[in-house]
């Protein structure tokens, strides 16, 4: 079982000023790193044919000019043993050279270096299956280095780190007997310097997935909003929107750091108090999303979730031009605050923290399509796009009278247990108290019309009613 606790580090002056050169020489070298690995993989995949072997510094064509490996230009392509390398083992060699070249990157724990490079393995890895192509890295996107383990050692509330020396932490917990250190990760955030300890324990077995047998219950949401969550048992999880109660103060912040001379200390300390608020933010939306995730995991062994196309929502609208060239509103303006409240919802994270909670304890975490699930009737099956209104949902076939996004939740959740292959009744639904409606309307002496009061937070099944003739009867 591996599990990950994060401390805050009480580092002395000198050693911030260490590990902030570290940061600066371990960026240019990923960089220099990932230069190499892209022009070998350019090399490979459209070969530079003619005259030149290189367009842009004309070097000329010959044969010792041409990649050895299709992974990497540095280092040795060949062990001693014969074997050939991988683009790891072949940057990793060049590391000497490059200690000799540049002598201050000696200061640098070797093993850091080393993990430097399989960072960088790691982001081809995730590209050559399909999750994007590896990016050159700012300094806003490169904060933190890691050592292997064995590397580091801890005793009590102190911890060293091999080439920076012995620092205390603030020990917020304690870590479990029977573990052992994994990975440590040093990472430079707003307010100060923190570290990631992965500790392991292999005599506690990670939790499988449960058995579908085993599975009772079932639980399922739709994201919003105003209601970060709607569960189908009627639970109507708020957002406590913690970006827009900061709005003012951050606002404040940047007017006086944009005020400030550009380059001086004071703009510099300006900027550092306003990235306090970004981190502030940042910490509560985790702090109350591990809760919900904890949560929802506590309440059922199975939750299903809407899978949602979230980049796509946030998408600039498309430019519209009229015959003369003119560009027209296309309304990018009036969306601009709706992509600033789905960004501060963080529903990615929210599902990442939830599966990432449901595997720990063993529980299934399902993501379906959300199409049609806040336009269909869960009492008839009637999908129509005027069923919706806002907050309220209101059949035009049967009359059925929801909750419009906790009608979707039931909708999601029966999707989900299609999917798995699960009977309907584990589904942990809304229980509902119908009351008749005044207003009935058609020539039927069969007229129905239905109204709920939702009771949150009621594990019982769904049950439908129908008003006829000044009676409640089960449909």
């Amino acid at each position: 079982m591996i599990i990950a606790h994060k401390y805050k580090l009480k580092a002395s002056p000198s050693q911030e000023i260490i590990m902030t050169n570290w940061l600066s020489m371990l960026r240019s070298h990923y960089n220099f790193c990932l230069r190499d690995r892209i022009e070998a993989y350019e090399q490979v995949k459209s070969p530079k044919l003619g005259n030149y072997s290189d367009l842009k510094t004309k070097a000329p064509c010959c044969p010792f000019t041409c990649s050895i490996s299709p992974q990497s230009q540095l280092g040795e392509p060949f062990k001693k043993s014969g074997k050939k390398r991988n683009a790891y083992e072949m940057q990793s060699s060049e590391l000497p050279f490059l200690k000799q070249a540049r002598p201050w990157y000696k200061n640098i724990h070797s093993t850091v270096l080393q993990q430097n490079l399989r960072r960088l393995k790691t982001a081809f890895q995730n590209f050559f299956d399909g999750r994007g192509y590896p990016k050159f890295k700012t300094r806003q996107r490169f904060k933190s280095f890691s050592y292997p383990p064995n590397q580091v050692k801890l005793e009590l509330n102190k911890i060293y780190l091999p080439s920076i020396g012995w620092m205390r932490f603030f020990k917020s917990r304690n870590i479990p007997d029977g573990f052992q250190l994994k990975t440590v990760t040093v990472r430079s955030l707003a307010d100060d310097w923190y570290v990631s300890i992965r500790i392991e324990n292999k005599d506690v077995p990670q939790s499988s997935p449960k058995d579908l047998k085993q599975i009772k219950t079932a639980i399922s949401g739709d994201l919003g909003i105003k209601k970060l969550l709607a569960l189908s048992n009627g639970e109507l999880i708020k957002n406590p929107q913690f970006e827009k109660r900061l709005s003012n103060r951050k606002a404040i912040r940047q007017r006086r750091a944009s005020r400030k001379k550009r380059g001086s200390s004071n703009q510099k300390k300006a900027y550092t108090k306003l990235a306090r608020i970004d981190q502030k933010i940042v910490n509560q939306r985790e702090d109350y999303q591990w809760k919900v995730a904890h949560h929802l995991v506590r309440l059922s062994d199975v939750i299903i979730l809407e899978d949602l196309n979230i980049q796509g929502m946030i998408k600039k609208c498309r430019a519209k031009q009229d015959e003369n060239g003119k560009f027209l509103k296309n309304g990018q303006s009036a969306k601009r605050a709706l992509n600033r409240l789905i960004r501060d919802c963080s529903w990615g994270n929210l599902i990442e923290k939830i599966e990432s909670v449901a595997a720990k304890f063993g529980s299934i975490c399902l993501k379906v399509n959300p199409k049609f699930t806040s336009q269909k009737c869960s009492h008839c099956g009637h999908i129509q796009k005027e069923n919706r209104n806002k907050e309220r949902f209101l059949c035009l076939n049967c009359g059925f009278l929801a909750d419009a996004d906790v009608q979707a939740s039931v909708n999601i959740g029966t999707k989900g247990l299609e999917t798995l292959g699960i009977s309907q009744s584990r589904l942990l639904m809304v229980n509902q108290k119908v009351t008749p409606k005044p207003e009935l309307t058609g020539s039927s002496h069969r007229e129905t019309s239905v109204s709920l009061e939702i009771e949150p937070g009621n594990p019982q099944q769904l049950s439908l009613f129908e008003w006829v003739n000044g009676e409640v009867i089960p449909c």
